[in-house]
């Protein structure tokens, strides 16, 4: 199933892997992004549960979205 990337769907991804909370909020900020190391693991991650994302959608993410909603 293809879905869009949004930055809930990245940070619940990175969490469930073990990225830390300060890691995860640094990625938010300007001039950041995720690494991509981390791309590639929350990308392997999302297809094993049959989530269809592709490296550019993370390109496509807001650069500074500010606080995520619970």
């Amino acid at each position: 199933m293809s879905q869009t990337l949004t930055w809930k769907l990245v940070d619940d991804t990175a969490a469930a892997l073990g990225v830390g909370d300060e890691a995860r909020r640094k990625w938010r900020q300007a001039n950041r992004g995720v690494p991509p190391a981390w791309r590639i693991s929350i990308v392997e991650k999302l297809a094993s549960d049959g989530v269809t994302v592709s490296f550019a959608d993370f390109d496509a993410l807001p650069e500074t979205p500010g606080r995520i909603a619970a």
